[in-house]
């Protein structure tokens, strides 16, 4: 009998030992959303939420900073650990369009790529923004499966448009950017969106129960809050703040699902699950643009508030709970946060320049950031440093945005973006730096003297001499627009709506 037990006792110490050998990852992606949207990060009027309730149980950050201020950049930055500048996501248009010929270059390795070696099961729903076709309409070249993901529910290769209201727009006009597949087949176009929250989740929670018995990674970047906005009917016209909060608790419901699927299978305590803003919010859209809090800027701008994000790390037993956490830190930083607690410690000694640094020790023993300084760009172009408390800027955007002629009673006459420029008539040059302590000054109101600063200068332009001979120009995928790339799912119509989908290629699903 003794030696049963003893046997026992021994087994479950090398269980409880090695019960994060090979966590589990899920990683949410939020868009376009404010660092001031949600309660938990100091929205007066926004309902509490699974994601608010997901902050009280992990780590909350308060200087967690995007790799770019807009979608397509911004998502490349967050799966391959690169700045955008290394991997061609730079030029005049920023973003890739749907006619795009360009996509995510396949010599980049994805954290699904390298977690797939490492034998996780992959998997991602929602909103890709990373390529699509690249020779003819239905190539699908750059989809994720491509890119290492071996299941692809419910998603949307170009993501959420302005477009796709249909109640400002027809049917044809709508079919344009509005479409949805399942894996690389076109399953609607124009999308009906009232569901896809719903679709999205649902194919979560089934990937996440059919590969909760070996290790597992789920990026499940969603469509909110990005306009145009939209909801179910269980959170339409629910919010006091109104159609924007209603998607923001949508968004929170859908993380919750999440979250609790993955207790009810009793491997939260084996999973890290991130829910990151892709970047600041869309000011210029009113009352349904999005909240920066106390910063200045949003999407498109290198100022506090089109990069600096919100952020949550929940990891229950192993990371604590109800923790601020003021280090500074980046979406750069999950790749290689991810790959170490997989267990490939050497990830950035392939000779592949990764900016990105591991943030493992910060999250489970609060060790202090990696980081000494943060390289902050618009497209090819370096604007600004964060290093400690302090934010210098070689360059900035004109940050005016005049509400009157953008808003009737609150509501966005058109899709417009106020920071797009890097280059030209907006952006000035400041030389010596533009410095704020945005610790103390987080509104980026009150410019310093540089005169204060002249041994902090020194070691800040060595920093920037370092970086920039890292950076090598690189070809651009962005701005290759070819007509005849037009997503259709029936040409020369381009609409269709498979309620029950036939023929669907599910290539490489587990």
């Amino acid at each position: 009998m003794y030696n049963i037990f003893t046997s026992i006792l021994s087994l479950l110490n090398f269980v409880s030992m090695n019960v994060h050998a090979n966590p589990n990852f899920v990683v949410i992606f939020a868009d376009d959303m404010g660092y001031g949207d949600l309660q938990s990060y100091g929205h007066p009027s926004q309902e509490k939420g699974p994601i608010d309730a997901m902050a009280e149980e992990g780590i909350r950050f308060t200087h967690w900073y995007s790799a770019e201020s807009l979608c397509t950049p911004s998502r490349a930055a967050l799966l391959t650990g690169r700045l955008p500048v290394r991997i061609g996501m730079v030029g005049p248009n920023r973003v890739l369009w749907q006619l795009d010929a360009g996509g995510l270059p396949k010599t980049e390795t994805t954290i699904a790529e390298e977690l797939t070696q490492l034998g996780y099961a992959t998997g991602m729903v929602g909103k890709w923004h990373l390529g699509i076709n690249e020779h003819s309409f239905n190539d699908g070249n750059h989809l994720p499966v491509h890119h290492g993901f071996q299941y692809v529910g419910t998603n949307f290769p170009y993501g959420q448009n302005w477009k796709c209201d249909k109640e400002k727009f027809s049917v044809k006009e709508m079919a344009e950017k509005c479409f949805k597949y399942k894996n690389v087949t076109m399953v609607q176009q124009p999308t009906h969106l009232e569901k896809s929250t719903e679709e999205m989740v649902n194919d979560a929670k089934n990937f996440i129960r059919k590969h909760s018995r070996q290790p597992f990674f789920f990026y499940m970047p969603l469509l909110q809050t990005h306009s145009a906005l939209f909801c179910s009917n269980k959170f339409c016209g629910k919010s006091k703040r109104g159609l924007y909060g209603d998607n923001i608790n949508e968004m929170s419901w859908a993380v919750g699902e999440v979250l609790n699927t993955l207790k009810e299978l009793e491997i939260d305590k084996n999973t890290l699950v991130l829910f990151i803003s892709d970047h600041g919010p869309q000011l210029e859209l009113c009352t349904e643009g999005g909240s920066a809090g106390l910063f200045k800027g949003g999407k498109g701008s290198v100022w506090e508030g089109g990069l600096r994000v919100p952020a949550i790390a929940w990891w229950p037993g192993t990371i604590p709970a109800g923790v601020v956490n003021h280090e500074i830190v980046s979406s750069l930083d999950v790749y290689s946060t991810i790959l170490e607690l997989a267990g490939k410690n050497n990830a950035d000694s392939d000779g592949i320049v990764r900016d990105g640094k591991s943030l493992a020790d910060l999250l489970r023993n609060g060790e202090p950031s990696p980081h000494d300084f943060l390289f902050l760009y618009c497209s090819d172009r370096l604007m600004a440093v964060r290093y400690k408390s302090f934010k210098f800027y070689f360059y900035t955007q004109n940050q005016s945005i005049n509400s009157e002629e953008l808003c009737v009673l609150g509501k966005p006459k058109d899709d417009v973006l106020t920071y797009l420029d890097c280059y030209g008539k907006d952006v000035t040059a400041h030389n010596p730096p533009l410095i704020f302590n945005v610790d103390e000054d987080p509104g980026e109101n009150f410019p310093l003297s540089s005169l204060n600063f002249k041994e902090m200068l020194e070691k800040l332009h060595a920093a920037v001499r370092k970086h920039k001979s890292s950076v090598h120009k690189v070809k651009s995928v962005l701005g290759l627009k070819n007509e005849s790339l037009q997503p259709c799912c029936n040409p020369p119509v381009c609409q269709c709506n498979y309620d029950t989908p036939q023929n669907l290629t599910m290539k490489t699903e587990l």
